[in-house]
């Protein structure tokens, strides 16, 4: 549809740069400098000046021969435009699959000019033309941006409606790729779970009406319910399934799979948390949203309150005075001397140490006494402590207190002696 393919045989190596007998470089044209140019960039520019005093700059194009589509716009001096570009990744693709030409805007600039002109060409492209520009950063003033969001045909995001890996509008229209639906779940590839957390963004106020939280929890609930482990390592040898909180690139779930089997020897089945839900209230059936109101929690301890610990506000000197108590209480849990670790916890905790691993110890010593009161307190205090910045850890604490949580309700439900 964008002119006759190179068959693969012909492709240039993707490290290579084209040879000087190879390149077919279009008409040069001369750059003349308005009289009311004063060799300032405007702020809108995209380009970095290196401060070269050098004026041979040159400004050129990279564009498919049989369509004129332009694909890349760049500066450079010497034998730039035609040498490999590592960092325009989608740019070189094109000029592996397609045939391809060079075109200079301008020769013989200054640094500056070349700037200059290279931003003016970018937004008469994005702004008079439909051509796709493969270029990570585009002028300001340009009304149309590049071709890297999703393509025209991804399906539109729906509340509750698991979404699609999605091609970006480069792809789509070069290269044919089409966005491509979650894997269906499968029961025996929910064992041991990782939960995938980038790309969230404003997606997920439509996906989950501004409630994530709510599905998180109630997923994370069934999960446990199912027997499921929550891990934290995407590529740890025993992980069964990745869970997909937003959406992301085609391209990246591609690079993902690539690493599963170079990693692990195959690839990874990857779900949609609305899918994941949906498959095992159909399981499990809804969850109670007032089941957790229900259950009654008493932590006893001897914790002293937070505003009584030393170093609340001094993290370094809570570091320095309080990690060999933790270091102290580590070797005593794992020599099951599970109350002696619990008190060496709290005098590190008191001290000002803060760090995830004494509160990951604290959760498995309580875990180990069977006392959940006091493993879902702790972890509580450790989502507060940890604020928003450490998204992967309160997401590995939830599924702990998650599953306590569980635990707690099947204490519960025993009869008593």
């Amino acid at each position: 549809m964008f002119g006759n393919k190179k068959q693969v045989e012909n492709k240039i190596e993707a490290q290579k740069p084209k040879s000087e007998e190879n390149s077919i470089i279009g008409p040069t044209l001369s750059f003349s400098i308005d009289d009311d140019y004063n060799g300032i960039i405007s702020a809108s520019s995209v380009g970095v000046s290196t401060g070269s005093v050098k004026e041979d700059f040159y400004v050129y194009e990279w564009f498919i021969k049989e369509t004129g589509e332009v694909f890349y716009i760049g500066k450079g001096r010497g034998d730039r435009y035609k040498e490999f570009h590592e960092r325009a990744y989608e740019a070189e693709k094109i000029r592996k699959l397609y045939e391809t030409d060079t075109r200079f805007i301008g020769t013989g600039l200054t640094e500056d000019q070349a700037i200059e002109l290279e931003n003016k060409e970018m937004t008469r492209v994005l702004n008079e033309t439909n051509d796709r520009l493969t270029n990570r950063i585009t002028p300001l003033l340009a009304k149309r941006d590049n071709g890297y969001d999703r393509s025209p045909n991804t399906p539109e995001l729906k509340f509750e409606t698991p979404p699609y890996l999605y091609a970006s509008e480069i792809e789509e229209h070069y290269f044919g790729v089409k966005p491509q639906a979650f894997d269906e779940v499968k029961i025996e590839s929910l064992g041991a779970v990782v939960f995938i957390t980038r790309s969230m963004r404003d997606e997920i106020e439509i996906l989950y009406g501004g409630n994530l939280d709510k599905y998180k929890e109630e997923t994370l609930h069934l999960l446990s319910m199912n027997g499921s482990r929550v891990l934290t390592t995407q590529f740890a040898k025993s992980v069964s399934a990745w869970i997909f909180i937003g959406d992301d690139y085609l391209q990246n779930y591609i690079v993902d799979q690539e690493k599963a089997m170079e990693r692990l020897g195959r690839k990874v089945p990857t779900y949609h948390l609305l899918d994941v839900r949906g498959f095992l209230i159909n399981k499990y059936g809804e969850v109670e949203a007032i089941s957790k109101e229900e259950v009654l929690f008493n932590p006893v301890h001897k914790r002293v309150p937070l505003t009584e610990i030393k170093n609340l506000h001094d993290w370094s000197k809570g570091y320095n005075e309080g990690m060999h108590y933790w270091e102290q209480g580590e070797k005593e849990r794992k020599a099951d001397n599970i109350e002696k670790a619990i008190e060496l916890f709290d005098k590190a905790r008191y001290n000002g140490y803060d760090a995830p691993a004494l509160y990951r110890s604290y959760a498995m010593a309580y875990r180990k006494l069977k006392d959940y009161d006091n493993e879902i307190a702790i972890i509580d205090e450790a989502i507060e402590r940890t604020g928003p910045q450490g998204n992967t850890t309160i997401m590995e604490l939830k599924v702990r207190r998650e599953k306590s949580f569980v635990l707690k309700q099947k204490k519960m439900a025993l009869p008593s002696k």
